[in-house]
């Protein structure tokens, strides 16, 4: 339909161009004759009236068809590329499936049964760590090869990490590694065009002032790093700047210096500090990349270790849960973020009584007293690895938006599972990739694999527990109904409406699998269920 209304606006636009350029081209053989006559000297006083008359009314007949070309232009192009909100009850689901007791009472078999224990969990971690060596060896079912050699090489740019590594193990690191690291980091900025908040280029002006920023020159042979830990929910960045950089004019979300984000209470190695000293450059659990330096409290690595492997604390089960310092809960301190958590002391009637890190004026780390409300979304401890838990927790962030590399703090598709996964103790790498192969169970297959032939490795999976999609997009399936299967996610794609709308979710949205955009069962290449 709209398809048809563009092409009639177009034909409309193509005969009013015709009609203008005929009043020009009459107007131009107009003054061509008033000319001619003014040079032969046969000069005819009404004739010459008349041209001008003539002239006159082509002119505000073509001002007015010009000014309707310039709109009908615009009403076309509207028309072609109209945007709207998503509904939150997208096509081919109900109200019910906005709800996680829907799924859960669709479960067939015992909802609340631990898949995973705590010691499965502790040993599929430290496998992670072996995830390059196990997908070399890792066949598709049609007994090919594969490889996310590609995966790495974008993420080796950009900062982000594979496998969950201990900062606070790093005794020294090499300074050619680190220069050549920030080097790369300056060669993908550079050859790329951003824009900034002003949808203006970011020129090599400004590029040069970030570099410069990088003081690579300082940089040791060997770097002896300083260890922090994070005390705030902070951005993780390619150059040093809060700057922001979008890929297109308009392109509002695909931030090109964000890497990820760090969570509250991540230990970091602290491997270098920019020229102005408002920035360090960290390896975290998960990723390489510039944080604030304020964000950052600098300890030794067995006081770091004693807060972060305390035996009890509570976990976020919800984004941003406020943090208090006092039992009154009248002064705001900070939040605690999905998947984030903090040293316990007690839980009372009034609360959780927590302790968290904090930067003092000089740099160093402090534990300081919070007080966390009682009805607060948080498990004391990891919580455990059932289909209930796992659904309900990714249900407490239903429609909360999507942002491009967990920038803005807020998540991305990867980011979203990362740290819903964070809940039950699972430390998985945030790509996509490396959360699907995080178990020891992915099925591979080719992308052009006919969707029956997915449909039936997904049927002998169990919903909650099963990640599927491929090395950009990350779901986790929720179901059959009615001959139909569903998935959860943090999307950052539109669909298009009958009449041809575009319509955005950017959200985690509840759909099924062969809705228009990349979680569609088309797109699939892994399918990953998550069980010993």
């Amino acid at each position: 339909m709209a398809q048809n209304m563009v092409a009639t606006n177009v034909a409309k636009l193509y005969s009013q161009r015709i009609f203008i350029y005929e009043n020009i081209k009459n107007a131009s053989f107009l003054i061509a004759g008033i000319i001619n006559e003014f040079y032969t000297g046969n000069i005819n006083l009404n004739s010459l009236k008349k041209g001008f008359a003539q002239m006159k009314s082509f002119v505000k007949t073509t001002v007015i068809f010009a000014v309707l070309f310039v709109f009908q232009i615009h009403t076309a192009v509207s028309q072609e590329t109209k945007y709207e909100n998503a509904p939150k009850v997208v096509p081919n689901t109900t109200e019910e499936m906005q709800t996680p007791e829907f799924w859960i009472s669709n479960i067939k078999s015992n909802p609340d049964k631990v898949i995973l224990s705590p010691a499965q969990i502790v040993e599929l971690n430290n496998e992670t760590r072996r995830l390059l060596e196990i997908t070399k060896k890792m066949k598709d079912i049609n007994g090919e090869s594969f490889s996310i050699d590609n995966v790495n090489r974008y993420n080796a740019i950009t900062g982000v990490q594979y496998g969950i590594e201990d900062p606070l193990s790093i005794k020294s690191f090499p300074g050619d590694s680190l220069r050549a690291r920030l080097r790369t980091h300056r060669e993908y900025f550079e050859s790329r065009t951003y824009y900034d908040h002003r949808r203006m280029k970011i020129d090599d002006d400004k590029k040069n002032r970030l570099y410069e920023k990088t003081d690579t020159g300082s940089i040791p042979d060997v770097i002896i790093p300083r260890y922090g830990i994070i005390t705030v929910h902070a951005m993780n960045r390619i150059l040093p700047t809060d700057e922001k950089a979008y890929g297109k004019p308009d392109n509002w979300y695909l931030k090109g210096l964000q890497v990820t984000s760090s969570d509250v209470a991540m230990p970091v190695a602290v491997l270098h500090e920019s020229k102005d000293k408002d920035w360090y450059y960290v390896r975290s659990e998960i990723a390489f990349g510039w944080v604030k330096a304020v964000n950052v409290a600098i300890g030794s690595p067995e006081e770091i270790r004693d807060y972060v492997n305390a035996k009890d604390f509570i976990v976020a089960l919800t984004h941003r849960i406020p943090v208090y310092s006092n039992r009154n809960f009248n002064s705001f301190i900070t939040h605690l973020y999905l998947g984030s958590r903090f040293k316990l002391v007690e839980k009372t009637n009034q609360g959780y009584h927590v302790l968290l890190p904090f930067r003092k004026p000089d740099g160093f780390l402090e534990i300081v007293d919070g007080w966390v409300k009682s009805d607060a979304k948080v498990s004391v401890g990891y919580q455990p690895f059932t289909q209930r838990n796992i659904i309900n927790t990714l249900f407490n962030h239903l429609y909360s938006p999507y942002s491009w590399n967990d920038a803005d703090h807020e998540l991305n598709c990867c980011g979203f599972t990362r740290v819903v996964l964070r809940t039950f103790g699972i430390l998985a790498g945030n790509w996509p990739v490396y959360q699907i192969h995080y178990a020891n169970h992915v099925v591979v297959f080719p992308v052009d694999t006919p969707r029956e032939v997915k449909y039936k490795y997904l049927e002998k999976c169990a919903p909650g527990l099963t990640l599927v999609g491929h090395d950009g997009h990350i779901n986790v399936y929720l179901g059959k109904v009615n001959g139909s299967y569903y998935v959860i996610h943090m999307g950052g794609y539109d669909y298009t409406a009958e009449d041809g709308t575009v319509m955005m979710f950017r959200r985690v949205n509840v759909n099924d699998t062969e809705l228009e955009g990349s979680y569609n069962v088309d797109n699939w290449t892994k399918i990953s269920p998550m069980r010993p």
